[in-house]
């Protein structure tokens, strides 16, 4: 799944873009795209020709209301963008899913890893899709009460990058932004959650709060390769991004030296000794 700034963007494009349009033509790559309902087929058929409502995100999912009380629910995948063109653009090699609107216009879906998913579904069954189960605090939804955040934070007695990456903690924050929320903060990504004194706990929630902000006025960390649709800039050419996929570099603010550690579950973290 995609990280929250980066549904966010997709999401405020795609509010702008597709709102009030009626679908004319729809293309998807593989029936393997297609969670729900069980045949490519019935789900083209299911949105050619519908009218398009209102567009949310929940989570880091965009949410397609359609007319007849329908919903085409998109979980992108990593490193997924949607795109405007024109109607008769082509799809690249990642493009997974287009749309074409009676009124002109595309809009095109693409998914480096091929990781996402869409789900055409009744409105009423949205709450029990699995992705929507018990999800954690959005930062860009509500503000984050302090007192709230230190008290789940010391709750779950966890290293802290395990519980950062959690969506039943926070929305979206994956392993890249997680490593530097924690650099940011001066927190050790092994550190325990419930170890940390209250000054250190408003560091890591303003951290959270300022890098997902951060992340959204920079356009995220997706960012392409000049003259290549299908390519992203590796993250260490990132200006936003200060130690995830650089150990063995100095950090950009003490200078110690970045290193790699590996958790359970297959999580990486990148932390120097500048982090405690």
């Amino acid at each position: 799944m995609t990280q929250l700034p980066e549904a966010e963007l997709i999401f405020r494009e795609m509010e702008k873009e597709l709102a009030g349009k009626r679908i004319k033509d729809v293309w998807v790559a593989g029936a393997k795209f297609v969670r729900e309902p069980s045949t490519m087929k019935a789900f083209v058929a299911g949105i050619q020709g519908a009218k398009i409502g209102e567009v949310t995100r929940r989570g880091t999912a965009i949410l397609i209301e359609l007319d007849g009380d329908r919903v085409l629910v998109i979980l992108p995948g990593d490193r997924a963008r949607m795109v405007r063109h024109t109607a008769n653009a082509k799809a690249t090699e990642t493009v997974r899913l287009t749309m074409s609107f009676s009124t002109g216009g595309s809009v095109h879906y693409s998914d480096l890893n091929s990781d996402g998913q869409f789900l055409l579904i009744d409105t009423e069954r949205l709450d029990a899709i699995p992705e929507f189960q018990n999800l954690g605090l959005d930062p860009l939804d509500e503000p984050i009460p302090w007192p709230v955040f230190s008290a789940d934070l010391e709750a779950r007695k966890r290293p802290l990058l395990e519980v950062l990456v959690d969506t039943s903690f926070i929305v979206g924050i994956g392993e890249i932004y997680a490593n530097e929320v924690l650099f940011r903060a001066g927190l050790h990504p092994l550190r325990m959650s419930d170890t940390l004194s209250n000054q250190e706990v408003r560091r890591l929630h303003r951290s959270v709060l300022e890098l997902v902000n951060d992340a959204i006025k920079a356009g995220g960390i997706d960012v392409l390769v000049e003259g290549d649709p299908d390519a992203f800039l590796p993250f260490d050419e990132l200006e936003l991004i200060e130690v995830y996929g650089r150990a063995g570099q100095p950090d950009t603010r003490s200078r110690a030296t970045i290193e790699r550690f590996e958790l359970e579950g297959g999580l990486t973290a990148f932390a120097s000794s500048a982090q405690s």
